[in-house]
């Protein structure tokens, strides 16, 4: 090998073995970090809080309860106390509580009232009058026949109006109240205004082969009218609203008195009833058509239209009246006698009461409480469990990739040796190129 050759060669290798060795370095910068990595994990698992079982001791005290013979109470608090009153020494304070049954309003919220105004037409009565024409065009005189009070409408004034618009509320409710699609051919339709006994404003239809509206003469003849009711009601969703009348039934009677009381707000408003949730509920007229309303507002505020106006709707106040137990509280002075000197107290005297009460001992466990800290330490074992898996996964893939890099440390260390022992080599020959070339003497 020549000298100019030799040398390169020997450049060759130096710039490979710089090469190997910063590669080398870069290993072992990143095997550091692996380090802090491992290390850091190592400390996060240290911090963990193993999760401890709740004893069952923690949520069970010591409770003194005693009955009157009406009513189960209950000691949640006793004081020491030197207190005279009326020439009676109490040597207590205590507080205890009871359960009491009462009789009150809620209000809660319908969140999906789906209301709907509804009008149906039906026939609720049929009458027969003994009608006498006057001569004025219209104008009639009843003579025979009752008002709804079972009163003698003879001699009453009553109106007659023809119905000629066949597209009109009335006639369609005719029509519908008698299961028609339309009238007998040569028959007129007419309504009969009259005012009954009490001063209430009635209107009967009726019909005839004759025009008896424009009628002048006068004679007499007996008219069959029926009392159509079109009053318009309330659907929510499948269930039908009945308005409130005070009288018909003595539960609501009471279940709206009582809602009044606490809600005086709603007194003088129209009142209607549905059933929800096995409950008879209140809710307002101005609300069940507020409701419709705010439905139809937000279908026009939709350019989908997706759905119709029941689905937009706001949520309906309703109200009801159930009996609530609620837990009373009370706190008064009392002489506890403790008989047997077993440091448990046997009986009680209490202030507000003459008579003096036996009282029960017993350990009591909170076992609401207790599952809620089980249901706890089912949730932390969960989350500690997650996090040592966590931690062991990252803490894997760190030594893997720490296991990669040190067998790439070792090629890098066998490749260097390698270079190291054909450097001496290259380098031995370039001493002699030297040697041979450059020495004019011999040694």
């Amino acid at each position: 090998m020549g000298m100019a050759a030799s040398q390169a060669r020997y450049l060759g290798l130096t710039a490979r073995k710089t090469n190997v060795e910063y590669e080398g370095q870069q290993i072992n910068q990143a095997r550091t970090a692996l380090s802090n990595q491992s290390a850091s994990l190592w400390n996060q698992m240290l911090s963990l809080s193993v999760p401890t079982v709740p004893e069952i001791t923690e949520y069970t005290t010591h409770q003194y309860s005693f009955s009157d013979g009406y009513n189960n109470y209950t000691l949640s608090n006793i004081q020491t106390v030197d207190h005279e009153e009326d020439g009676v020494k109490y040597n207590a304070q205590v507080t205890y509580y009871y359960n009491q049954d009462s009789y009150k309003s809620v209000q809660s919220r319908n969140t999906n009232p789906q209301v709907q105004s509804v009008t149906s037409a039906k026939v609720v009565d049929t009458k027969s009058f003994g009608l006498q024409y006057t001569t004025t065009a219209g104008t009639v005189k009843i003579t025979s026949g009752t008002d709804d009070q079972g009163q003698s409408l003879a001699g009453t004034n009553a109106t007659v109006t023809k119905i000629t618009d066949t597209s009109s509320d009335a006639y369609k409710n005719y029509l519908k109240a008698n299961n028609l699609t339309e009238l007998p051919e040569g028959t007129n339709l007419f309504t009969i205004t009259y005012q009954d006994t009490a001063g209430n404003s009635v209107t009967r239809y009726t019909t005839s082969s004759t025009d008896i509206s424009s009628q002048t003469t006068e004679d007499s003849i007996t008219l069959q009218t029926e009392n159509i009711n079109n009053d318009p009601y309330y659907m929510l969703g499948n269930t039908k609203a009945e308005k409130y009348v005070a009288g018909a039934d003595i539960e609501l009677d009471a279940a709206y008195e009582q809602i009044l009381f606490d809600f005086p707000n709603l007194q003088g408003k129209e009142m209607w009833v549905y059933e929800k949730n096995g409950h008879r509920v209140f809710a307002t007229k101005e609300e069940l058509d507020a409701c419709i309303a705010s439905g139809q507002d937000s279908v026009k505020e939709d350019e989908f239209k997706i759905s119709s106006s029941i689905d937009y709707q706001d949520p309906l106040n309703q109200y009801y009246a159930a009996t609530i137990s609620q837990r009373m509280e009370v706190k008064d002075y009392a002489i506890l006698d403790d008989a047997t000197g077993s440091g448990r107290y046997a009986n009680i005297k209490l202030r507000d009461f003459s008579e003096n009460f036996d009282l029960k001992s017993e350990e009591v466990t909170d076992q609401n409480s207790y599952n809620d800290a089980m249901n706890q330490y089912y949730y932390d074992v969960a989350q500690y469990e997650k996090q040592m898996t966590d931690i062991n996964a990252k803490t894997s893939i760190i030594q893997e990739q720490d296991r990669t890099l040190e067998l790439r440390l070792k090629q890098l260390d066998t490749e260097q040796k390698a270079l190291t022992t054909e450097m001496d080599a290259v380098k031995g020959i370039i001493q002699k190129n030297v040697e041979s070339t450059f020495k004019t003497f011999g040694g």
